[in-house]
């Protein structure tokens, strides 16, 4: 019984209902409810700012002609049906990827793509700042409206407005009820109807940034109660969705019903070539635009033809991360017709705001508004600067390890932050190359899926409560990674493997720290871990083996720097520097008698005391086997594959730091430093290096250099030309040989080719300096002499061939050596 009614009077024109809880009446044909028609309860309930043809938006974003026409394609051919891959009859498809990446603008040109072929559709373009639009209370009678408004004086609109005369409350109900009734029924009332249009193209449903709407709960019911409405129905209808992988959303697809009947495209897993190259292409284009209007404009000084220049746009594709919003936010920075767009361009590269006027403002309020979604910011910021100090290869498990986090905890923490960080099993690159790679036991990864993030994170104007001071947090990873290494004192261990990953975090450490040295504050947790870390512990179960090498370059050598800044920033606490160098000293002075077994370890160990000391024993700065951040001691790289071999001190590779860029870093200081003492001829030792090494080392580098043919040919192929040799040269001149001037003193240092028609000819030139450097050094050797004497035979009457200065100190040196070994035997005959 009706509430309070006190009479029912019917009649053709309607129902009116005295002191019940409403009216119906007809009005010009439609029935209404109080004073309102279905219709107009259906646009009162709509959201027009959520339209794809909104005139709220004076900038719709769309994709930029000949950009992403491959993910175009594939949308238009499931939507068309002419998909080759068998995905026809999927009713969902869910492009997903990151913050910026150009989902919107996609979406929009999907459906402006759709209208030119005729494809009838509804759309609803989510915003988190629009209050109209960042639920799901309008969206159905959003798309209902657009619905309505396709089919004109059809059944469709009839049924709609049916629905709504027959239930007023419609747009209060559950969202699988209003899309049921005012979605799936009309238009399957509409398709039995018309037999014919069941082979045509079906309706498509556009739902883009559903992660813009604020409630989580909502995001998973849009998609869920859709799909529930969409199981027992034809496949008359299609549903685009367009969204970051929020954690809920994936969740949603990954569901045992929609994982079958939905098509995932993700923009962070397209090829980054094709993105790239269409990033280009929009800034080459846009730029163009810019120089052009602004010349067209100017009564000044003009922007040169081929602004900015490829260099430019190169540089700003690989900030762009295959996002399109930075490219996006440079060029409407840039266009500004109040300012000259190349002090606009220098503004971004070089960052320096002018009056306030930041340029990433937006980006930056895009960055801010996803770190304030996170769960525990803290450890979200913490992890990220694990991330930031370029340990990028350490899986999740391992950081829950070392930072003493929950196992899972990681991945939980970001699970609201797909839209800037990704947390997935290696797709393209495994960084344990020594593991076998098994997909589905793989580990998971961090990710971060923006360049300019970085940028945002340390700089403290820009980030405010999200900035990472990264020399505070790399101390902290310091801390933690000596923590788990301290844990780690077995044969068992390896660096190169996963659970060796925190050894990255030392490495790291020199980079970040050793500029700012004076500036470090070391804290007591670290200054006491340093002090008890056991180190003998550590090394011993890994004494010659291969592993060794890897453990001082990795873990020994950014702690001996660690120890170093402890001492300068506390002079005080250089007990804890002498107590783990006297460790390592009685460690390392172990391995040397094993270079003393052969004679190319020993020229190592010879050339590694003397390196720098002058011309003739440079440094080799890179090389066909080596990279930038390596120097070595020998030429050998270049020519012999097992070149560290038996180095198990790795002295013949030198690891350089900002401090020490030639000599190496801190590690092969002191080690340097203990090789010199042990030399010294008051304390004589048995691995002092005498007479008899540098014989050893002498008569190695003659039997490379007979074996070495001696170029008589440029790499072009014509002959060389011998300059005339002068009485006051003191060397051959080398494109390759330069002196460099670091902290420490003046080097030469030789920079090997990566041309292999240079390499015999820098052998030569390097093996010359050796022998010429080494002989001096050398006392009597049978085998020496008799070297030398067939080189002189061979090669001493010889009037052509390079580096006639070198050839000529090696001549005067052999000669030399002769006679001292000469004279002294016939010293000894007389006696």
């Amino acid at each position: 019984m009706l509430p309070h009614s006190t009479a029912m009077i019917s009649s053709d024109r309607g129902v009116f209902i005295n002191g019940g809880q409403f009216n119906q009446h007809y009005h010009h044909g439609q029935a209404t409810v109080g004073n309102k028609t279905p219709i107009d309860v259906l646009t009162e309930a709509v959201a027009p700012s959520a339209f794809y043809d909104s005139g709220a938006s004076f900038d719709k974003p769309k994709c930029h002609p000949r950009t992403r026409s491959k993910i175009l394609e594939d949308i238009m051919c499931w939507i068309l049906g002419e998909d080759e891959d068998g995905q026809i009859g999927k009713q969902f498809m869910w492009l997903n990827g990151a913050a910026g990446c150009g989902k919107s603008a996609i979406a929009q040109s999907t459906i402006e793509s759709c209208i030119e072929r005729g494809v009838l559709l509804a759309s609803f373009f989510f915003s988190r700042s629009d209050s109209t639009r960042n639920h799901a209370g309008s969206l159905v009678a959003t798309l209902a409206y657009q619905l309505y408004c396709a089919f004109p004086g059809t059944e469709v609109q009839t049924e709609i407005l049916s629905v709504i005369q027959q239930d007023p409350l419609i747009f209060k109900k559950t969202l699988q009820r209003q899309f049921t009734s005012l979605i799936i029924q009309p238009l399957f009332t509409h398709f039995s109807k018309n037999q014919s249009t069941q082979h045509r193209v079906p309706f498509l449903i556009v739902i883009d940034g559903l992660d813009e709407c604020t409630d989580r709960n909502a995001q998973k019911a849009i998609i869920t109660d859709m799909a529930d409405s969409l199981r027992n129905s034809n496949h008359s209808i299609q549903i685009f969705v367009a969204s970051r992988p929020e954690h809920d959303i994936k969740l949603s697809f990954s569901s045992k019903y929609l994982k079958e009947v939905h098509i995932g495209l993700s923009l962070d897993l397209e090829n980054g070539r094709e993105a790239d190259s269409d990033i280009r292409l929009y800034l080459f284009d846009r730029f163009a635009e810019i120089k052009d209007d602004f010349n067209n404009r100017t009564t000044g000084r003009k922007l040169v033809q081929d602004w900015p220049g490829d260099e430019i746009i190169t540089k700003l594709v690989w900030k762009s991360s295959r996002q399109f919003i930075y490219a996006a936010t440079v060029i409407r920075y840039v266009e500004s017709t109040r300012h000259r767009p190349d002090q606009r361009l220098d503004t971004i590269l070089n960052f320096r705001p002018v009056n306030a006027d930041h340029p990433f403002t937006e980006l930056d309020s895009l960055y801010t508004m996803i770190l304030e979604s996170a769960s525990d910011i803290e450890k979200v910021l913490h992890v990220l600067s694990l991330y930031l100090m370029d340990v990028r290869h350490v899986c999740c498990s391992v950081i829950e390890k070392i930072l003493s986090y929950d196992e899972g905890e990681v991945e939980a923490l970001f699970c609201d932050m797909g839209a800037l960080v990704q947390i997935s099993k290696p797709r393209y690159f495994f960084p344990y190359p020594e593991l076998e790679y098994d997909p589905e036991y793989s580990p998971l990864l961090l990710h971060i899926l923006h360049a300019s993030l970085e940028e945002y994170l340390l700089d403290a104007a820009r980030s405010k409560q999200f900035h990472i001071d990264i020399h505070y947090e790399t101390i902290k990873h310091v801390t933690h990674a000596l923590q788990y290494l301290a844990s780690c004192c077995s044969s068992s261990f390896n660096p190169s493997s996963m659970a060796g990953a925190p050894t990255y975090i030392l490495y790291q450490y020199q980079y970040h720290m050793c500029p700012r040295t004076d500036h470090i504050t070391i804290s007591p947790e670290l200054r006491q871990l340093a002090l008890s870390f056991p180190l003998k512990e550590f090394l011993e179960p890994h004494i010659s083996t291969n592993i060794y090498p890897q453990l001082l370059q990795f873990v020994v050598t950014p702690f001996l720097e660690l120890l170093q800044d402890i001492v300068v920033s506390d002079p005080t606490l250089s007990y804890i520097q002498y107590h783990q160098l006297e460790i390592l000293r009685s460690d390392i002075i172990q391995q040397i008698p094993q270079y003393l077994n052969d004679d190319r370890l020993t020229l190592v160990l010879v050339l590694f005391y003397h390196l720098g000391s002058q011309r003739f024993v440079p440094a080799l700065r890179g090389g066909r086997v080596g990279c930038s951040g390596y120097s070595y001691t020998t030429p050998f790289h270049v020519h012999h594959e097992d070149c560290d071999e038996g180095d198990i001190l790795s002295l013949s590779r030198l690891w350089y730091t900002w401090r020490t860029p030639i000599q190496g870093n801190y590690y092969h200081h002191v080690v340097r430093h203990w090789q010199k003492s042990l030399h010294d001829p008051r304390r004589p030792t048995q691995y002092a290096l005498g007479p008899i090494t540098h014989e050893r080392a002498a008569l190695f580098c003659l039997k490379e250099l007979a074996a070495t043919v001696p170029p008589l040919t440029s790499p072009s192929g014509k002959n060389i030309k011998i300059s005339p040799v002068t009485n006051d040269a003191e060397d051959d001149t080398h494109p390759m040989l330069n002196f460099i001037q670091d902290v420490n003193c003046g080097q030469w240092r030789f920079l090997c080719s990566t041309k292999s028609a240079l390499e015999d000819e820098e052998l030569y030139f390097l093996l010359l300096g050796y022998i010429t450097f080494l002989l001096p050094r050398c006392g009597r050797s049978d085998a020496l002499v008799a070297a030398c004497e067939e080189y002189r035979t061979s090669h001493i009457d010889q009037p052509d061939g390079p580096f006639p200065v070198r050839r000529k100190l090696l001549h005067k040196e052999i000669n030399n050596y002769l006679a001292r070994v000469y004279v002294t035997n016939f010293a000894c005959m007389v006696q």
